[in-house]
């Protein structure tokens, strides 16, 4: 008999265990009454694994379980943050490092594992492990990210529907300090303008902006069957920049489907990669001012401190010994 009821002790502290990614808590199993001695000899024969003291492992370990303990660790209003909560919500890999907010409450393991933060932050309404808001962690990681990354996380969430330039706008609003508050201010702005990727912004600010070429519409669709990046209505051309510098397959057959429709409409189109856009600035510049001014764009290119190096390296490279 006692037997049995060590057995259904275990098979209910494992069932708690499983909706905690395989973690359970000292208190948790002396409430199921999985008592010391047990434990111990559940780690000594290896089914049990100690995590830290007061918490052990059920099944083998991952990232999941990892950030299940953190957040037990940390208490009742314990809350993934960061790039944790991003990677719970779907939106980001495995971060090494997990952060958790704790509320104002004191004193934890210091483990690279995890980072407690003594902060508030309001839980999300759904997922399967306690985390913030997704727009608490964009703010909360927007602090630390570089503008590529940002950009693109920013661009997702917003074109995706899963939140507004409006709440992010909000939130970064609420915070009495924030490392990059310009920065994010600029990137919503962008977005809201219709900027959805780090190329994208690439573009705006290296090639588009320094070299004062006309403001095109951003995210259009000009005749109502395919949407493009970049639409100088007047001159009737086309900026698209692409991520990777090759397509292939279907997104190679799409993009000449949509450039060839356009041409049939009178309509020229430019497609630039990255290393054209972060590379070769400058070049990508003038080759857009070129077809601007052959469909009759009356404005006038300007150099920027970029072209003028360029220039002086070029004549340097080119100079006869």
């Amino acid at each position: 008999m006692g037997m049995t009821i060590d057995v259904i002790r275990l098979q209910l502290a494992q069932r708690v265990a499983s909706t905690q990614a395989g973690v359970i808590t000292t208190v948790q199993g002396d409430r199921l009454g999985v008592s010391k001695d047990v434990r111990a000899r559940l780690v000594h024969q290896a089914i049990w694994r100690r995590i830290v003291p007061g918490y052990y492992a059920v099944t083998p370990d991952s990232w999941m379980q990892r950030a299940w303990a953190g957040v037990l660790i940390g208490g009742p209003k314990a809350l993934l943050g960061g790039e944790a909560a991003l990677h719970a919500m779907g939106l980001w890999k495995e971060p090494q490092e997990i952060v958790v907010y704790v509320g104002r409450t004191a004193g934890f393991p210091q483990d690279e594992r995890w980072r407690f933060i003594r902060a508030e932050r309001h839980r999300a309404k759904y997922g399967l492990i306690p985390h913030t808001t997704l727009d608490e962690a964009v703010i909360d990681v927007a602090q630390e990210w570089s503008v590529d990354a940002l950009v693109a996380l920013v661009g997702n969430v917003v074109t995706s529907g899963r939140t507004t330039v409006t709440a992010l706008q909000d939130e970064l609003e609420s915070r009495a300090r924030h490392r990059q508050r310009r920065l994010v201010t600029d990137i919503l702005a962008d977005v809201e303008d219709g900027t959805t990727s780090a190329l994208e912004y690439r573009y705006r600010y290296g090639v588009e902006k320094p070299h004062r070429l006309p403001r095109p519409a951003r995210q259009v669709a000009p005749f109502q069957k395919y949407r493009v990046d970049n639409w100088y209505e007047a001159q009737k051309l086309i900026v698209e920049v692409d991520g990777l510098a090759y397509h292939s397959g279907v997104a190679a057959s799409t993009d000449m489907d949509r450039d060839n429709y356009h041409s049939a409409q009178g309509v020229q189109t430019l497609r630039f990669t990255w290393n054209h856009i972060v590379t070769n600035p400058c070049q990508t510049a003038h080759t857009v001012a070129t077809a601007l001014t052959a469909r009759g764009w009356q404005g006038q290119i300007r150099r920027c401190p970029r072209c003028a190096s360029s220039q002086q390296h070029n004549r340097r490279t080119l100079s006869p010994l």
